[in-house]
């Protein structure tokens, strides 16, 4: 069974890609001799070959996915097998991103008379157009069947597996080609509305199109997961994964361009006549990292409220396993801009330090000082936001925590080993050489380098001393719930806070009034890593 299902679907995905480009190249061979353009005989040549290709695939898709749909009207098992249902996902995941590309490239090559002032380009626009109508045509083949047979047998296991992946990698897609357009928009909007000589050199269709093919795509599979999966795929890891790594992009692309507003903004104050390229004009250069920020940041929000959405409709476990998560994933990007910042604001000190002794012309420190200086304070300011060094015992054993210290200490490895080449390369390179020179320029590379080193160096010896402090706390035995007093909400707003000691001095009773789980946890997390606690409100049972 297995292997004819194997079979079938092999060969039913090979005929279906012949097919496809097939029909593509036939139809817009047709139309370039409808519109009589081009070498008429080297379109003939080229139709017979798309044509053979056609009449050959037809056939062969057609009756193996004839006999793939005979053996699944007769088998339920058949019907909902996971290899039957890989090859109708991957064609829907396959056609739905294709179509949405070739529709931007519609709308833009439909729009760009109107938005841009250039020629239409008629059968530019109708070859795309036709792509886009086949690439549809199968998706929306594909997907009725695939509709058909959730209907029929359900979806568990494997193949609800399956549909998720198509289904999160698309919107995923979609999602960041909208979020582009969108940016791409407002930068160039911006740029005409201050009569930019750089608006010259984009245009506006573009980034419409990628809007409209991302917002289509998106919004049909965001709709179709709201409607029909939300209960089956709150709790799914894939629809999580999707979400963090659409955070974490969005968080990146947001910090890079908060940094960039604030280089531009110091690089000005120092009097930098050219700031990273970007010329004199200030609200010009604002235009790119302003738009970016605006989009991706609003994205941030909206994904991070999806993400709570998700954990709040769970049990109590997986909704602080989706904070922290949250938590660390933005703390680790953050501690990332951060190490970057560092490394080049202490790398450009250096420089200027080590020109003065070595006897070179120093280069310029306010450009890249600016910029560095800028990523540094945006960094620091996210990490310091999300970061908590000692939190309470459950927050330091959970597993995002640790990945979030394995990787910060990765990355610190791998920066020291990085730097440590450059340092050894420095000198070995004059040591090699016929002349050494000690007034050599190439030299100033060890400043940057050793500013790798330091700055790599500080970062993993934190993290490693943050994750032996975690070590410890978990080889701590805690206290059995029945062994330690409860800290408990008072019963009344008007009874005050109090604490006694018992008689052995090592147990505590604490009554604590107009506070949150949370804020108890956090006034607590200051405990040694051996101290425990247990907390229960007043009103569950004793």
């Amino acid at each position: 069974m297995i292997l004819r299902r194997l079979y079938i679907y092999l060969v039913s995905i090979a005929a279906l890609v012949v097919l496809a480009f097939g029909l593509a190249l036939l139809g817009q061979t047709l139309l370039q001799l409808a519109f009589n353009t081009g070498d008429n005989l080297f379109n003939r040549t080229s139709l017979a070959g798309y044509t053979a290709a056609v009449v050959v695939s037809l056939p062969v898709w057609a009756i193996h996915m004839w006999f793939g749909g005979r053996f699944a009207r007769r088998d339920p098992a058949e019907r909902a097998s996971a290899i039957r249902r890989l090859y109708l996902y991957l064609a829907c995941a396959a056609s739905s991103i294709g179509a949405a590309v070739a529709l931007a490239s519609t709308v833009a090559g439909a729009t760009q008379q109107q938005l841009d002032g250039a020629l239409f380009d008629e059968l530019a626009i109708a070859q795309v157009a036709w792509v886009t109508i086949v690439l549809a045509a199968i998706w929306a083949f594909h997907y009725r069947i695939a509709a058909r047979d959730r209907a029929a047998v359900g979806e568990v296991g494997a193949s609800a597996t399956l549909r998720r992946w198509y289904m999160y990698i698309a919107l995923f897609v979609g999602l960041f080609m909208m979020l582009a357009g969108a940016q791409g928009l407002i930068w160039l909007a911006w740029l005409r509305g201050l009569h930019s000589e750089l608006a010259n050199y984009h245009t506006l269709s573009a980034p419409a199109g990628q809007l409209a093919g991302g917002f289509l795509l998106w919004a049909f599979h965001a709709r179709v997961l709201v409607t029909r999966f939300a209960n089956d795929d709150r709790r799914s890891e894939l629809r999580a994964v999707e979400g963090f790594i659409a955070v974490a992009a969005c968080i990146a692309a947001a910090l890079i361009s908060a940094s960039q507003i604030l280089y531009f903004s110091a690089a000005h104050i120092l009097g930098v006549a050219n700031p990273g390229g970007a010329g004199s004009d200030l609200l010009a250069a604002f235009a790119q990292p302003a738009s970016t920020m605006v989009v991706y940041g609003a994205a941030w929000l909206l994904i991070r409220r999806r993400l709570a959405r998700d954990a709040g409709t769970g049990e109590g476990a997986r909704q602080a396993a989706m904070r922290r998560f949250y938590t660390n994933l933005a703390a680790l990007v953050s501690m990332a801009a951060l190490a970057i910042g560092a490394i080049g604001v202490l790398g450009t000190l250096l420089i200027q330090l080590e020109a003065q002794v070595i006897g070179v012309t120093a280069p310029d420190w306010k450009d890249p000082l600016s910029l560095w200086v800028t990523l540094l304070i945006v960094g620091g300011a996210v990490w310091l936001a999300h970061w908590r060094p000692v939190p309470w015992l459950e927050e330091r054993q959970a597993i995002s925590r640790r990945i979030y210290l394995w990787a910060a200490l990765l990355g610190s490895v791998l920066g020291v080993l990085g730097g440590g080449i450059g340092l050894l390369y420095v000198v070995l390179q004059q040591a090699f050489s016929l002349r050494p020179r000690l007034d050599d320029p190439t030299n100033l590379g060890l400043a940057q380098s050793l500013a790798v080193v330091v700055v790599a160096a500080a970062v993993g010896l934190y993290h490693r001393r943050i994750l032996r402090s975690d070590s410890t706390s978990r080889h701590a035995v805690p206290v059995p719930p029945e062994a330690a007093p409860p800290v408990t909400p008072a019963a009344t707003a008007d009874e005050p806070a109090h604490a006694t000691q018992e008689a052995s001095g090592l147990h505590y009773s604490l009554s604590v009034v107009g506070a949150t789980e949370d804020d108890v946890h956090q006034a607590l997390a200051n405990l040694p890593p051996q101290a425990s606690y247990h907390l229960k409100a007043s009103d569950q049972p004793a």
